[in-house]
């Protein structure tokens, strides 16, 4: 079959249209944004021990200096950690933690074709081991070392000892002014007794002198 110049043109233009979108086909993976592929911890999981890491992974690989990064605690703080270690499509964020309740590990990246992507990962810890609260957040277990304390334990039972041995010192300081009274009293009688015989023996006297007068 003979080809006219208007079957070769036509020809052409197939051709290169077809080449045009094979070519599209293969770039548009290239291009594409990243997405957000899955989490460690999952997003809005409610978990009994806080983890010491949250892992996040992409459909594309990561440009570590581009992304930004920020762990925020139940009240909205900034929390103050290590800096992300990323490996190919994902990022791995060492945690800190401040009080039980809910985190946001909230990140910003490039895709390859300069697509800027926004998201977050939010769970919810029920407890902090010690060794991942962040600094100045930690419990000082002053209350619990003084609840186990011994000096602090016994300081009841000494109190009631004091209090026991100021009442005794009180009853016998009460034992001693009775006996006080009573020697007291008992010295104002013999005094008196003593003081009763002299003046009865002086007025027998003076008596017997005056009868012995009259006789004469």
């Amino acid at each position: 079959m003979l080809r006219t110049p208007i079957h070769r043109a036509i020809a052409f233009a197939l051709a290169a249209a077809g080449g045009a979108v094979l070519a599209l086909g293969l770039a548009a993976p290239a291009s594409a944004h990243a997405a957000l592929v899955g989490t460690d911890p999952e997003d809005g999981a409610t978990l009994a021990t806080a983890p010491p890491e949250v892992a996040v992974t992409f459909s594309e690989i990561l440009d570590g200096p581009s992304t930004e990064i920020a762990v925020t605690d139940p009240a909205g703080e900034v929390v103050p950690v290590e800096p992300a270690v990323f490996e190919g499509d994902t990022f791995t964020q060492p945690m800190l933690y401040t009080t039980p309740g809910e985190y946001t590990v909230a990140f910003r990246l490039y895709s390859e074709d300069g697509h800027r992507v926004d998201d977050a990962v939010r769970f919810t810890v029920e407890s902090i081991p010690e060794a991942l609260y962040a600094p100045g957040a930690a419990p000082t277990g002053e209350a619990s070392e003084g609840a186990s304390d011994p000096a602090t334990a016994d300081e009841p039972e000494a109190t009631t000892d004091a209090a026991t041995s100021a009442a005794g010192d009180a009853e016998e300081s009460n034992t001693g002014a009775a006996l006080a009274a009573i020697l007291l009293g008992l010295l104002v009688v013999v005094v008196g007794g003593v003081v009763l015989v002299k003046t009865l023996g002086r007025k027998q006297q003076t008596d017997d002198g005056r009868g012995g007068s009259d006789a004469v």
